[in-house]
C-alpha cells in the first residue's frame, strides 16, 4: 500500500506542475517543459513535443536497431515540432517540410487530470516511405475531448528504416524496431503524463495499420499494449511485405549506385553509413522511378532467425502457431480505399499503364515473374471488373474497386477471418462509408470525380490536421466525430467498441467469429449496424486467384 500511495503521490506531483503557464513533467530522462492548448470543443490539454525516445540514428547507428534516448540535464524544451525522418515517395504526397536523420521523437498529449487514463499510441501511415507525426499532421484536438492520453511519434522510413541485405549485417525492419522502442518508452514513462501503462491501445492507419498488426505478431512488442486497431492496412497486404531475395537485390543495386561494394555485407553497410542521407534519398528516388518493379519495396521483411529479430516467420505462420499477442483487435476499410490508386492514375489522361501496360501493373503489385501467370491473372481481373473494356474515364469506379479489393479489403478480411480462428480475444471488422464535407481525395490526384469515401477519410473524425482546422465542418460531420471517438474510447477502455450505447450508437457491434464473418457498417452518425455480407462476389473472386497464396491455403484448411 505504501508503494501504491507513493506512485499516486508522484503522479499527482508531476501533474500538479502543469497548472502554470508552462507545464512541466518529470520522466526518467529528465524534466520536460510543455505547452497548453485547446481541443476543438474548448477543453484544455497539455502538449509535450519532440521528446527523444532514441538516440539519433546517425553515423554508425544508421541501419542499426534503435538505442534508447539518454538523459539530459536541466529542462528539455518540448514545446516545438521536430523534423521529419528522411523520406521519398513516388505515389503519396509528401507533406513534410524539413527532414533530418535525427528524427526519433515522440509527442504526448494529455488532459490536465490526476487520473490514470487509457493511452492511444498512434502510428502514422505513408507507405513506410513518407509522413510524420507533428501536430499539424495528426493533432489531438478531436480525440482529447475524451479521457485519453495520445502518443504520436516518428519512425525511420524508406531505406533508412527498411533497407535489408537479409543477413546478420543488415537484417532490416529498423523502422518497426523504432516503433517497438517507442512503445517501451510509453510503458516506462506514460504514468508521468497521467496515462495508464497497463491500458495502451496501438492504433495505425494505412502503413501504420499494417505496423499495428506486425506488433500483434512480433515477440519484441509482446506485453507492451493491450488492444490494437488497424485502419486500412494489415501486414498481409502485398504492399506491406517484401518477398525474400528482393530486398537484398534492391540494397545491392542502391549500394552500386552509391559506389559502395556489394559484398561482403559488413563492408557494404559501413560504406552506406558514410554517405549523406541526401545522396541516399536521391538515389533511392532515381531507382524507384527507373524501375517500377521496386516501387513498392522498402517495406517490412521476414528477417533471418537472429536475436532481436522483429519478425522471422511469415505472418500466416505466426497466426497459425498462436504465438502472437492475444488482445482485442479491430480492423476495417473505407468503401473506396482504392482511390489511393485510381485517383493517382487519373490525375493525368489515361496512359498506357492503364491499358497496354496493365500486365506490368499486375506484375508490380503481385511480384509475379512467370509471364503466363501475369497474362492469365491480368486477363481475369480485367474480365471480372470491366468486362474486357479499355480503362478510360468511364472506368474510374471499377479501377477504384480493384485497388480497394487487392490492397485493402481482401487481405484485411481474409486475415481477420484467419485471426479469429486462433485468437482467444474478440476481433472486429468495420466498413466506413460516410463521406463528409472534408476528404483526403486531393492528396491522391484527380479531384474531378467523386471517388467516394477514400483512403484515410475515417481518420478525419479522430485526428486533426492543419487543413481540417481551417475547414468549416457541418453538423453531421461533428456528430460523426462523436460517433468515431466514442467507438475508439469504448474499445480503448473495455476492448469492445459498443460496450456503451447512446443516442447515436444504438446497435451492438458483433465480433467476427470462427467461420462466421460480420462487420459494423459505419455509414453516418445515424446509420450504424452489424451486417454479415460484404462484397461477397468480389471477395470470392480474389479467393480463386493465385495471389494471396498463404492466406488461400490456410483459409481452405
Amino acid at each position: 500500500m505504501i508503494a501504491v500511495a507513493f506512485v499516486w503521490f508522484a503522479t499527482l506531483l508531476h501533474l500538479a506542475r502543469s497548472y502554470g503557464s508552462e507545464p512541466h513533467v518529470e520522466i526518467r530522462q529528465g524534466i520536460l517543459k510543455g505547452s497548453t492548448h485547446k481541443t476543438w470543443s474548448g477543453q484544455t490539454f497539455l502538449a509535450f513535443q519532440s521528446i527523444p525516445y532514441a538516440e539519433p540514428p546517425v553515423g554508425n547507428r544508421r541501419f542499426q536497431p534503435p538505442v534508447p534516448g539518454k538523459s539530459w540535464r536541466g529542462v528539455f524544451d518540448a514545446t516545438k515540432p521536430h523534423a521529419a525522418c528522411p523520406q521519398v515517395s513516388i505515389f503519396l504526397y509528401n507533406n513534410s517540410a524539413s527532414e533530418s536523420e535525427d528524427c526519433l521523437f515522440l509527442n504526448v498529449y494529455t488532459r490536465n487530470t490526476t487520473d490514470l487514463l487509457p493511452v492511444v499510441f498512434f502510428i502514422h501511415g505513408g507507405g513506410f516511405m513518407c509522413d510524420d507525426s507533428n501536430m499539424d499532421m495528426y493533432g489531438p484536438h478531436i480525440l482529447l475531448d475524451r479521457d485519453i492520453v495520445l502518443v504520436t511519434f516518428n519512425y525511420r522510413l524508406g531505406a533508412f528504416g527498411f533497407l535489408s541485405l537479409e543477413d546478420e549485417a543488415l537484417p532490416g525492419n529498423n523502422g518497426l524496431k523504432d516503433q517497438s522502442l517507442a512503445l517501451r518508452w510509453v510503458k516506462d514513462n506514460i504514468r508521468s503524463f497521467g496515462g495508464n501503462p497497463d491500458s495502451v491501445t496501438i492504433f495505425g492507419n494505412s502503413a501504420g495499420g499494417a505496423s499495428v498488426y506486425y506488433h500483434v505478431l512480433s515477440p519484441l512488442s509482446k506485453g507492451l499494449f493491450h488492444a490494437a486497431i488497424s485502419s486500412s492496412g494489415i501486414a498481409t497486404s502485398t504492399w506491406a511485405l517484401t518477398r525474400k531475395g528482393v530486398a537484398r537485390e534492391f540494397c545491392r543495386k542502391l549500394a552500386d549506385r552509391l559506389n559502395c561494394p556489394i559484398s561482403p555485407s559488413q563492408t557494404t553497410v559501413k560504406c552506406l553509413q558514410a554517405v549523406s542521407f541526401g545522396e541516399i534519398s536521391k538515389e533511392v528516388l532515381k531507382l524507384l522511378l527507373s524501375d517500377l518493379e521496386h516501387s513498392m519495396l522498402l517495406t517490412p521483411i521476414i528477417e533471418p532467425k537472429l536475436p532481436g529479430a522483429f519478425i522471422s516467420d511469415h505472418p500466416v505462420d505466426v497466426i497459425r502457431s498462436g504465438k502472437f499477442s492475444h488482445v482485442p483487435y479491430m480492423t476495417g476499410i473505407t468503401t473506396n480505399d482504392g482511390a489511393l490508386l485510381s485517383a493517382r492514375m487519373y490525375s493525368n489522361p489515361p496512359s498506357r499503364s492503364l491499358n497496354e501496360d496493365f500486365e506490368d501493373t499486375v506484375s508490380t503489385i503481385f511480384y509475379y515473374e512467370n509471364l503466363t501467370t501475369i497474362q492469365n491473372v491480368s486477363k481475369e481481373i480485367r474480365k471480372f471488373y470491366v468486362q474486357d473494356k479499355p480503362f478510360d474515364h468511364n472506368t474510374k469506379a471499377d479501377l477504384t474497386d480493384i485497388g480497394t479489393d487487392v490492397f485493402f479489403y481482401y487481405p484485411a478480411r481474409a486475415t481477420i477471418e484467419l485471426h479469429a480462428k486462433y485468437s482467444t480475444q474478440p476481433v472486429y471488422f468495420y466498413l466506413f462509408g460516410y463521406r463528409g464535407s472534408y476528404t483526403h481525395l486531393s492528396d491522391y490526384g484527380d479531384t474531378s470525380y467523386n471517388y467516394g469515401v477514400v483512403h484515410s477519410d475515417d481518420i478525419v473524425y479522430l485526428l486533426s490536421d492543419a487543413q481540417l482546422a481551417l475547414h468549416n465542418s457541418t453538423t453531421t460531420d461533428i456528430q460523426m466525430r462523436t460517433v468515431m471517438t466514442t467507438l475508439i474510447d469504448n474499445f480503448a477502455k473495455r476492448g469492445d467498441p459498443t460496450s456503451k450505447l447512446d443516442r447515436f450508437i444504438t446497435q451492438k457491434w458483433e465480433p467476427v467469429k470462427r467461420n462466421k464473418f460480420s462487420y459494423y457498417a459505419i455509414m453516418g452518425p445515424n446509420d450504424l449496424r452489424t451486417e454479415s455480407t460484404l462484397y461477397e462476389e468480389r471477395y470470392n473472386f480474389w479467393r480463386k486467384l493465385p495471389v494471396f497464396c498463404e492466406l488461400h491455403d490456410e483459409l481452405l484448411r
